[in-house]
């Protein structure tokens, strides 16, 4: 009996997490592809194989201006149960691939374990996206993908030769002097790119 309801209790818990993730998330991100706009809270999404668009919907920018984003093609992150520490949580700011700003590239990078870090600096003219705007106290930014950077490998690939699901794990942090790591996590959720075959 006891076993029964710390199991419940224990899935009670896991569910308010994603629920959390669904709602109260200070950062939502979209993708975009052929005019139709697709949530990626949880979620999984078919898509063509060609370019399409990262949409990040900053709630509260004053607070916070950047989302971390881990792009595999295998789930090791993907897999992470809500109450599971991030790996190597201490050194995330520090795993960020270092990249151009205003996305001149038009893409995602692939890496196994590194993050790339979607973000804006609201006192200076730079961001990590193709273009940004701000509408009702928020701010958008819109990134285009029409390559895969396949880091480990070496290589750049139109997404048209990506015949590989995507795994997407996004956190957002805080800094947080009292925390052990001088950081915290304030959410997290994640989403998986299925691509159609080619008839």
């Amino acid at each position: 009996m006891l076993r029964k309801t710390l199991s419940i209790l224990i899935g009670i818990l896991i569910g308010l997490q994603w629920l959390q993730a669904q709602t109260g998330s200070p950062v939502k991100v979209y993708v975009e592809q052929n005019g139709r706009r697709y949530s990626l809270n949880n979620s999984t999404v078919t898509l063509e194989r060609k370019p399409f668009t990262l949409i990040v919907e900053f709630d509260k920018p004053g607070q916070y201006n950047g989302i971390y984003i881990n792009t595999s093609y295998k789930r090791d992150y993907f897999s992470l149960f809500p109450s599971q520490p991030i790996p190597d949580f201490k050194y995330l700011p520090q795993k960020v691939l270092s990249e151009y700003k205003f996305n001149p590239n038009k893409e995602l990078k692939i890496h196994r374990e590194y993050f790339q870090y979607l973000g804006f600096n609201p006192k200076r003219n730079w961001f990590k996206f193709d273009r940004i705007e701000k509408k009702d106290g928020k701010v958008i930014g819109y990134r285009s993908v029409r390559n895969l950077d396949l880091v480990q490998q070496d290589k750049r690939i139109p997404v048209s030769r990506n015949h590989k699901d995507i795994y997407l794990f996004f956190t957002v942090l805080k800094k947080d002097p009292a925390s052990l790591y001088g950081h915290r996590e304030i959410t997290r959720f994640k989403a998986k790119l299925k691509f159609r075959q080619s008839r």
